[in-house]
Parts: C-alpha cells; structure tokens; sequence
C-alpha cells in the first residue's frame, strides 16, 4: 500500500511538471481495496478496473518504474507507451478501461470464459459509484446470474463521480443490495483486512457454483477526479 500511495505521489509530480499528458487518476485513499483483494487472489484469478489502475498495473508485475514510464509515454513502459494512464495490462489483468463502466460486460466476459474452461477461478470486475448506474452493469449481472458466472462485481464506492456525489447522481446511495438475485455485501474499504476477508468469501462463494456476488466497498479518494482537477495541483 506504502509502495502504491508513493508511486502515486511520484505520478502526480510528473504531471505537475507537465510530462505525463491528458487525464491521470490518482488510486491514493483507495489502496487498501486493491491490496485487499490482490491479497485473495490465485494466480489464475483475472481482474478487471477502471481507469484508475496505477495500483493494479504495480501489482500485476509491470513495476513502479515501467508504470511510470507509461505515464511519460516512453518505450519502456509497461505497454511501451502506447496505454498511458488509462490503459495498463499485465498477467490476467485486463485493465485500465477508459470508458465509465466498459469493464463490467468485458469482466462477465472472462468469467464466462473461465466457467466454459472448467477452472476454479473469478473474475473481480471493479468499478466506482460513478459506472454504478450505468445500463450495461444491470445487463452484465443479470446475464452473470442467469448462466452462474463465476464473476465478483466490486463497486469502489468513493463518494463521488467526478465532482457530484452519490447523494446528487443516485436514488440510494447503497450499491450492495441493488439487486435481489445475487448476495451483496457492504464493506469497509478503508481496511485492507476485511477487504480480504469479503474478497476470500466471494471467492467461496463462486468457487462452490453458487455464480456472481456484488461488493460495495465504501472508500474516499485523496485527491480529485484526475491531478487536473481544481485544488488538485
């Protein structure tokens, strides 16, 4: 998580000094669901995010120096600086996806392929407050249950998207029990512990053919949307 927060803090100072380009979302505040959940993980375990990535792209094995490097745009990064911020890849983790909500159909996808390969394996598919009202995710779930994927829907609820809050863009403010065919669970993001506790029980869950399971993990994000938010820089 230390590691994360300074690879982050690192990031931010590069584009302060105008070389990375565009938009880039900073993952400080929301480390420990990240952590917490890579903690859970087998090695054959796929996951999914948003454009927030930095962490996972670490994670995943592309190392602080070649994430920062695909900050910057250079050869050396993690995908030789064709991704930026918003598109890192590694092993079995499949972004970085710069539109809200894109990953949540893809993430059923790969759950839809590990199941048609017979392994017992998930796929977490992650994604903020701000895809969480998004048509495509009530569709991925539906489709997810229907055919028993084994797929572990993560909403990083951080307060916010973009600049509104929950309470201005959503009818409920609760995300985990949105839909009633599938157990979804509150938890305490800011807890690296009982984000891998709910992280191994979904896991459980799936892995015994019980299909999807949603987790609402309440978070806050440190800084704005993207570095060049307003009072961000």
């Amino acid at each position: 998580m230390q590691t994360i927060r300074r690879m982050e803090t690192a990031a931010s100072n590069l584009y302060k000094q105008r070389l990375v380009r565009g938009f880039c979302h900073l993952y400080a505040g929301e480390e420990g669901c990240a952590v917490g959940i890579k903690s859970a993980l087998e090695p054959d375990d796929a996951v999914i995010t948003s454009y927030r990535c930095h962490g996972w792209a670490y994670m995943s094995g592309a190392g602080v120096v070649p994430v920062l490097c695909e900050l910057t745009g250079r050869l050396n990064g993690n995908v030789r600086g064709k991704g930026g911020s918003m598109h890192m890849y590694g092993k079995n983790f499949y972004g970085g996806n710069g539109i809200v909500g894109a990953q949540e159909p893809l993430g059923t996808g790969i759950a839809f392929a590990i199941k048609s390969r017979k392994i017992k394996n998930v796929c977490f598919t992650l994604f903020g407050d701000g895809a969480a009202n998004q048509g495509q995710l009530f569709e991925s779930m539906n489709i997810a249950k229907l055919w028993g994927l084994p797929v572990i829907y993560v909403c990083e609820n951080n307060g916010y998207g973009f600049s509104t809050s929950t309470k201005r863009a959503s009818a409920t403010e609760h995300y985990y029990d949105r839909v009633n065919y599938m157990p979804g669970v509150w938890v305490d993001g800011m807890d690296v512990l009982a984000v891998r506790e709910a992280a191994r029980w979904a896991k459980e869950w799936c892995n015994t053919g019980k299909g999807p399971v949603l987790l609402e993990m309440s978070t806050y994000r440190y800084s704005g949307h993207s570095v060049a938010d307003p009072g961000t820089r």
